[in-house]
């Protein structure tokens, strides 16, 4: 826009030319003063008018905090299934290969400062919860997947296994005149302390067979010291041994190999004995277990009821050892 004056002298108007250097100063000006308000606009716009981008950022962290809140929700349902599968897994197939249940599960995942580069980041807590459950898990499916292995193998071998489990009676039911003494805890006969008896002792008549409870080698037969007289231990593989004592006659020698219901001795009442009787253990992993449970799946219903009877009016002081 031009500019004018007055010029008294000539009475008419003269064009007021400017200097470049005026120019550049009023162009400089008008520059500051652009520049001075957009930025005041601009601060003013983001401190109460929230821009696109940050909304977007803001609605795209509450998005991703959901999931992640949903997904520790996943998790846990996860590790709750993973926990009953390891509860099955130790109380039901570990039990029916009579293996111990796994020890390992409760292996840890790391020291304290595991997550600490988690710091950095706005939702460290939800983030360390996260990380936590996801190892736990992982944890755990390796654990799970290292037993069912070990499961996987003992159900390969299982034919072989049911064939080591001692699994019927060492003498017959019909020549079984009464039990002696139970297994567990009992006041010895002799020395009147209490002992522990880790077997059985069935009656019957001197002569009566004996008969192996699992296919195994024979590791030791004949007279042995220790109050068992004449006895046969069999090595039947998986973890168990059957031990038959007192016997009158040995039927086999070290190093054969027998096969469930195989005759391998007499019954006699040799070594620290009262009178004709079978005395009888089941070890498992070194361990003496009660007899009963390993060999009542031969006897019929109303034969089991009468075992029970008899073993509860066993004489606990029937024999020495």
């Amino acid at each position: 826009m031009e500019r004018f004056r007055f010029n008294p002298k000539t009475l008419s108007y003269q064009r007021i030319e400017l200097s470049q250097r005026q120019k550049l100063v009023r162009f400089l000006a008008f520059l500051g003063m652009t520049l001075l308000i957009s930025t005041g606009f601009l601060l003013l716009r983001d401190r109460h008018l929230p821009s696109v981008r940050t909304q977007n950022l803001e609605a795209s962290q509450q998005k991703i905090t959901f999931e992640l809140k949903l997904m520790n929700q996943d998790l846990t349902r996860y590790d709750n299934r993973l926990n009953q599968v390891a509860y099955n897994d130790d109380n039901i197939y570990r039990v029916y290969f009579g293996v111990a249940p796994w020890s390992i599960r409760s292996v840890g995942v790391g020291g304290s400062r595991r997550y600490d580069w988690l710091k950095q980041f706005k939702y460290e807590e939800l983030l360390k919860q996260t990380y936590s459950n996801i190892d736990q898990i992982e944890r755990k499916l390796v654990m799970q997947s290292t037993s069912f292995d070990e499961v996987i193998d003992l159900a390969w071998t299982k034919e072989e296994w049911m064939a080591a489990r001692p699994a019927i009676q060492p003498i017959g039911m019909k020549d079984l005149v009464r039990f002696g003494s139970s297994f567990g805890v009992r006041m010895h006969p002799i020395l009147k302390v209490v002992r522990p008896h880790e077997g059985i002792d069935l009656t019957a008549a001197r002569g009566t067979s004996i008969y192996a409870t699992a296919d195994g080698k024979v590791i030791q037969a004949g007279y042995r010291a220790g109050g068992f007289g004449k006895k046969v231990l069999i090595d039947h593989g998986h973890g168990y041994r059957t031990l038959y004592g007192h016997c009158d006659e040995v039927l086999v020698e070290v190093g054969d190999q027998v096969k469930r219901g195989e005759v391998i001795a007499r019954v006699g009442s040799t070594g620290l004995s009262k009178s004709p009787h079978l005395h009888y253990e089941v070890h498992v992993n070194g361990r003496p277990v009660d007899p009963i449970n390993y060999y009542a799946t031969d006897l019929s219903a109303k034969e089991y009821e009468n075992m029970i009877d008899m073993l509860s009016n066993a004489d606990p002081s029937f024999d020495i050892n």
